[in-house]
């Protein structure tokens, strides 16, 4: 094959179609929704304990309910719910994109216990919200202590959103030196090219 055929530049395959399915694959592991789900976490982690605080501070420890009952109250008790309904959508889109695996503690995807408990957590704290109101809402101790099972999320989201941006920085090194090295390949490869072709 002589020089004259061989191409200067690297030929570029066709783009691969990426499915609908990987799309949201990527966006389900992108760290835009990391950081999103970091910041609802504190603010639902927020809105929980001012909503503790207030009952466990207010006369007979028990949140008011009727006309008496502090509007603020419920717009924290809504925000949340809104926050709890948007993980339960987060559930199935996991799912459909990224497949059972990612939920499977005997698998191969680290913290898929974790996965699977916060799940848990996440359906469970819905269904309680929703269908406990007023005095029977009191006899869910357990929808508080699932509620602040949310705080740890939100440590170990914190630790993994570190983590993430040192991988991160990483990757992007490793990258940028293979690139140069690649550069450095093509550049000797061309001078060599031009000597043999008698251009200096």
């Amino acid at each position: 094959m002589s020089s004259e055929e061989t191409p200067l530049l690297p030929v570029s395959q066709p783009p691969h179609r990426v499915s609908r399915r990987e799309r949201t694959a990527e966006f389900l592991e992108s760290s835009v929704l990391h950081k999103l789900v970091i910041l609802l976490i504190t603010i639902d982690a927020t809105c929980v304990l001012v909503d503790l605080g207030y009952a466990f501070l207010d006369e007979g420890c028990t949140p008011p309910e009727g006309p008496d009952a502090p509007v603020w109250l419920s717009v924290l008790s809504h925000i949340s719910l809104g926050i709890t309904a948007f993980f339960l959508l987060e559930i199935p889109l996991t799912l459909w994109s990224l497949g059972a695996r990612f939920y499977n503690p005997w698998g191969r995807v680290p913290h898929a216990a974790l996965h699977l408990f916060d799940a848990f957590i996440i359906i469970t704290t819905f269904v309680l919200e929703v269908i406990l109101k007023g005095k029977e809402q009191e006899l869910a101790g357990l929808l508080i202590i699932l509620r602040l099972w949310r705080l740890v999320k939100l440590v170990g989201g914190v630790s993994v959103g570190v983590g993430e941006l040192g991988e991160e920085d990483a990757v992007r090194a490793a990258e940028a030196e293979s690139q140069v090295e690649a550069l450095k390949k093509e550049n000797a490869d061309l001078r060599a090219r031009l000597e043999a072709a008698g251009v200096h």
